[in-house]
């Protein structure tokens, strides 16, 4: 296996194809259009979010900041592993800093694709709701792509009061779980002019991105 291949296992997961997602929830499936409609004027009026995420996967911890500016352009920078994640808006980046080595994938399909397009509908596009649950302090959305069922699912929790990311979890397909839960998210559009890019070097794969941030 090579290098890019094992730091895309380590640390792509929460960025990779959806799987089926496990929720600490009822397991009696239904759906709250209230809670989806919450969800879809949320997310459709955030432009610039900044904070810290921790991530958990494998039963270890990463951590680092968080920046997302949207349409579609997100950033992870990881405290201790020589990573970066970059969206620029058309694709995401894997930059593996020690080996000066960038790997990318298509923007759309990525979980993180879905928060950040330019017109978010969680009702009647190519994304389907099949699971809305809520507790006292946090509300959850499990969904899927409509056209591709069998790659899984993905969900994503909301502090209630007021309405705010919280986390998403996501299993690929042998089962593994990765968690990502945000800290300190705080509105940002600010950014510099070229946070958003990096510099190639050594590209591994490329792949065109698509008109849901444009």
């Amino acid at each position: 296996m090579t290098s890019m291949k094992k730091i895309l296992q380590k640390f792509g997961k929460l960025f990779m194809p959806y799987a089926l997602c496990l929720m600490p929830y009822t397991t009696f499936a239904s759906v709250d259009s209230a809670l989806v409609q919450k969800a879809e004027t949320y997310l459709n009026g955030i432009t610039g979010l900044s904070g810290d995420f921790t991530q958990t996967a494998n039963g270890k911890k990463e951590s680092g900041k968080f920046s997302m500016l949207r349409p579609g352009r997100v950033r992870l920078d990881y405290n201790k592993a020589p990573i970066q994640l970059i969206s620029d808006g058309k694709d995401l980046y894997f930059f593996d800093k020690s080996l000066d080595q960038i790997t990318t994938v298509p923007l759309s399909s990525t979980p993180a694709g879905i928060l950040v397009r330019k017109n978010i509908n969680l009702r009647n596009a190519d994304i389907v709701v099949t699971e809305t649950n809520t507790d006292a302090n946090t509300f959850s959305l499990k969904m899927h792509m409509k056209d591709s069922p069998g790659l899984g699912s993905m969900a994503v929790i909301f502090d209630t009061n007021p309405v705010l990311l919280r986390a998403w979890t996501v299993i690929d397909a042998t089962g593994a779980t990765t968690e990502v839960s945000f800290s300190n998210l705080k509105t940002k559009t600010d950014f510099g002019k070229n946070f958003f890019q990096i510099q190639r070097h050594k590209t591994a794969a490329t792949s065109g991105g698509d008109s849901f941030y444009e």
